[in-house]
Order: structure tokens, then C-alpha cells, then sequence
């Protein structure tokens, strides 16, 4: 079934009469001139109008300088290089050409979440590097009919983008912007324009942290570029402030909301160039031991077993928090067996026996359960198997109990025939003396 962005497409398509109407608005509710609330917004933010009398968008640009500093080190080093790996965290983008000639960042902020032809959004932020500084470039509508020069500008900034990089973007972000392009009976510039989301790079790399620190982009601010807002305003006060903005024409309202999403942009150049590093530096250069375990899945997914193995290895090592080191130690016992290397396999299942506590974790109950399959069938330690297979039971239940029983009842009749074998060894030797 077609989406909302698909069918408004083919809606615009058709031969039909425009969507939408740019009204004349000399004042809104009454209470102010609308073009003494465009020159003094675009005075005391720092913008450029766009836009008729009544269809008005302020252009802010920022410009942090390469030396500044945002969080632990310069927003010079922050720029992404075109050796980065961006085909480990997507690898349908891995024969991109030229990628890095102009990578754009991208956030929006809207009037509400649920979506609909009222929701909007009011205020679109663009963030790219020339040079070693890196230049913001904000959109503000300053009423309703704003949304046309709006998106027509953003356009002609997405024209010029070799990548697009989001947060969450693919979800909400883009899929947005292409409706509001598509009711405006508009070309969608991001059709085609190759698109990195960092939310799920990030939740491979941090979602495993032992803090259990969220994988919000401010939550990562704090605790991997080690950057702490003052004074931010937060995000479900931002479409309150924009609505008291439009009511008012007090641009004081809105300016934290622009500052909220010139750093979200920042931010997310920094977040992303720490990721692409740790890929190319490997687990060695980690911090934490999540993401060493999270370079070990990409390297995992990519077939780089053996980075893979050394990262899963580091994690093992690293790791304080008993989940997350059993976590590790599962992938390194998953990957020898994949290689056939089954001693080397049951000693990671063992490390992760010998450090379990009652009760037993799934990974744990999987790690017991492998042990006892080895012995059964690689080690022939009958004694041994049955030894697990009974930690197995007792912390399972249902199917798995049964499961569990069955192979308990398997290695009791193979026990038993070892013994009588080996009674009829002796019985001859008796008979001798």
C-alpha cells in the first residue's frame, strides 16, 4: 500500500487546480504589523527575509570557527574525510562517488509529531563544513504562508548536497519534508540524494553502554564528546515557543529554539565523525567496551571476521558489567565455531559459565547448553556434558525443560552402555587371575 509521500506525489502529478493559497495577512490576530514582526525578527536574529509581504522566511546563518571547541576538541576535527567508512554502517552507500565533497547535516523542528496537513515544519537547519569551519544555515517561517520560499530555498541547498545526514531522519525527518514538498505540488530534492541516518550507527556503537545511558543525541553529547548544554530549551517546549512567537511577534521566544537546533546539528557532525573513527581505528582506540562490542557486529556484518574477533576479544576483556561481557564472549564463542575452531569456542562459553550468577541469564543458559552439546559430541566427556546439561535444566522451564530432560535421558542411556562396556572389559581380565 502506497504511503502518504507516494500518494501525494501522484496527486501532484495530475493535472490539477494549486493545493494550497498564499493568504494576505497585514497583521496576525490583531494585535501586531506582520511586516514590523518580519524586520524585527530578522533584526534580532541575525537573518535575511525570503519571501513576498505575506509569505516571509528568515535565513540565519552561523559560522563556528574552526578552532572553537564543542565538547573535547575543535570543530575542525570534527569534518568527515572521504576515507571514512561510510559503507561499514551502510553499505548500500559504500560505492557512493564522491560522498564527501559536501556532506549536509540535517534537523527540523516541527509544530507537533502526529503529523497532518496542519503540522509543519517551522523551522529547518542545515549544517555543512567549508573549510575547517562549519556554517549553520537556518530556515524560519515567521507565519503560516512562510512554508513556500521555505521549502524552495531548502531545496536549492539539498541540490548541492553530496550526502544527507540525519538523526532519525529516515523515519521522521525526510519522509516529512517530502510530504510538505509534494502538498506544495513541488519536486522532492532529496529523491535520489544519498542518505546516511545515524540513530542506528549509534545504537549499534552505544545502546549497549553499562551506564545504560539513552542513545538521544543530547545524551551523547554528554557522554561521548563530553559537551553539556546550559540554558537549552527542551524539545517539548519548542512547539509552545513557536506558537507563543506567532501570537506575539516577540522573536525573544524563538531564539533559544534556533540555538537548540544549531547544536543538535553540530553535534551531529561530532557524533558522527567519532563513529567513523572508531571503524577505522578499531577496537583498540575504544573507550568503553560497548563499542568495542558494536565495532565487532559491523565488522561481523561486513565479513571482517577477524576484526570482528579481535573486537568481540577486547570486549571480553574490557568489559566490568557481566551482560555485557557475556554479550561478547557469545560472539567470540559464535565466530570460532563458525570456524570450526570448537575447543577455542567452548573455552569463551566456559569464561562465561565460570562468571555466572544465580540466577542464570539467557546468554548464560545458551553458554551452559553449548558446553554440554561440545562434550556430548566433540570432547566424547560424557560426565562432563551431563554435568551441564543439569545446570541447563534447572534454569529453564517449559519447552526447553523438556529439551533439557530429553538430553539428560540420552547421555543416562550412553553413560550406561559406556559402564557395561566397560564391565565386560574387566569381566575377561577376572576370569584370567
Amino acid at each position: 500500500m502506497k504511503n502518504l509521500a507516494e500518494r501525494l506525489r501522484a496527486i501532484v502529478r495530475e493535472n490539477r487546480r494549486e493545493l494550497t493559497v498564499e493568504p494576505d495577512l497585514p497583521s496576525i490576530g490583531g494585535g501586531y504589523n506582520f511586516q514590523d514582526v518580519v524586520a524585527r525578527s530578522a533584526e534580532a536574529l541575525g537573518g535575511v527575509v525570503l519571501g513576498g509581504k505575506s509569505s516571509a522566511c528568515l535565513v540565519v546563518d552561523r559560522v563556528y570557527d574552526a578552532d572553537r571547541y564543542h565538547g573535547k576538541r575543535r570543530v575542525e576535527s570534527y569534518r568527515l574525510l572521504p576515507t571514512s567508512p561510510l559503507g561499514l554502517f551502510e553499505p548500500k552507500l559504500a560505492s557512493t562517488p564522491d560522498w564527501a565533497s559536501r556532506t549536509v547535516f540535517f534537523d527540523i523542528e516541527t509544530t507537533g509529531l502526529s503529523g497532518g496537513a496542519g503540522t509543519v515544519a517551522f523551522l529547518v537547519g542545515c549544517g555543512w563544513f567549508e573549510g575547517d569551519a562549519f556554517r549553520v544555515r537556518q530556515w524560519l517561517m515567521l507565519g503560516p504562508a512562510g512554508e513556500r520560499p521555505l521549502l524552495d530555498a531548502l531545496g536549492r541547498a539539498m541540490d548541492d548536497a553530496s550526502l544527507l545526514v540525519t538523526f532519525n531522519g529516515r523515519t521522521f525527518d525526510v519522509p516529512f519534508m517530502e510530504t510538505r514538498w509534494a502538498f506544495h505540488r513541488q519536486s522532492t530534492p532529496t529523491d535520489g540524494l544519498p542518505h546516511f541516518d545515524m540513530l542506528p550507527a549509534a545504537r549499534r556503537l552505544w545502546s549497549r553502554r553499562e551506564d545504560d545511558t539513552s542513545c538521544s543525541l543530547t545524551a551523547l553529547e554528554r557522554s561521548v564528546l563530553g559537551f553539556h548544554r546550559v540554558g537549552d530549551v527542551p524539545g517539548f517546549e519548542i512547539p509552545v515557543r513557536y506558537f507563543q512567537f506567532l501570537r506575539t511577534g516577540d522573536p525573544s521566544v524563538i531564539d533559544g529554539v534556533l540555538e537548540h537546533n544549531r547544536l543538535d546539528l553540530v553535534s551531529l557532525a561530532a557524533v558522527t565523525t567519532r563513529a567513523f573513527e572508531l571503524a577505522s581505528e578499531g577496537p583498540e582506540w575504544c573507550r568503553e567496551a560497548c563499542e568495542q562490542l558494536g565495532l565487532g557486529h559491523l565488522y561481523e556484518r561486513q565479513g571482517d571476521l577477524a576484526r570482528a574477533e579481535e573486537a568481540f576479544s577486547f570486549a571480553a576483556v574490557s568489559a566490568e558489567d557481566r551482560d555485557l561481557r557475556s554479550r561478547a564472549l557469545e560472539r567470540l564463542a559464535l565466530l570460532r565455531r563458525r570456524a570450526r575452531r570448537f575447543d577455542e569456542a567452548a573455552a569463551a562459553w566456559q569464561h562465561i559459565v565460570d562468571r555466572a550468577k544465580r540466577p542464570f541469564s539467557a546468554i548464560e543458559r545458551r553458554a551452559a547448553e553449548a558446553l554440554a552439546i561440545h562434550h556430548e559430541h566433540r570432547g566424547h566427556d560424557l560426565a562432563s556434558a551431563q554435568r551441564y546439561a543439569e545446570v541447563v535444566r534447572g534454569h529453564t522451564h517449559g519447552r526447553r525443560t523438556a529439551e533439557a530432560e530429553h538430553r539428560l535421558g540420552r547421555l543416562a542411556k550412553k553413560l550406561e552402555q559406556e559402564k557395561q562396556k566397560g564391565d565386560l572389559a574387566v569381566a575377561p581380565l577376572l576370569d584370567s587371575e
